[in-house]
């Protein structure tokens, strides 16, 4: 599967692009198996990028700003202050905390590498092709 060159920071050939994930090729090379994708996602997201983008960022402090006055920069600054105010003006009823943790169990129980029995069931069922769909029409 292999991916994109990375340094030891996960940091591509880009001053500031950092690839993490199987986007990159930093520990399994070109034969990476599909499988630890999810787990290779994590260790990157929760224990590398951290550290390596701080890392980044903190090397940058202090340098001249860039202007933000060009009009290309103007149009997407609206954009996301749109869809910034478009969010907060849907008043829902939930909070992050409840569906972050609802998107987890979502995971853990239908996507992770290990599934618990009564989720298998559940998703297999699903997944089961209806009698009628699998009977052979001519004989």
């Amino acid at each position: 599967m292999g991916g994109l060159w990375v340094d030891y920071n996960l940091m591509s050939n880009l001053d500031g692009l950092f690839v993490t994930g199987e986007a990159n090729f930093s520990d399994h090379g070109a034969n990476r198996l599909g499988a630890s994708a999810l787990m290779q996602g994590l260790a990157d997201g929760y224990f590398v990028a951290p550290y390596t983008v701080g890392d980044y960022l903190a090397r940058h402090m202090g340098q001249k700003r860039l202007p933000t006055d060009h009009a290309g920069f103007k149009a997407v600054e609206d954009e996301v202050r749109r869809r910034v105010q478009r969010l907060l003006d849907a008043k829902g009823r939930r909070t992050v905390d409840s569906m972050h943790r609802e998107l987890g169990t979502i995971c853990w129980e239908r996507c992770g590498m290990s599934v618990p029995a009564r989720a298998w069931r559940r998703r297999s069922a699903r997944s089961r092709p209806s009698v009628r769909s699998t009977r052979r029409t001519s004989r």
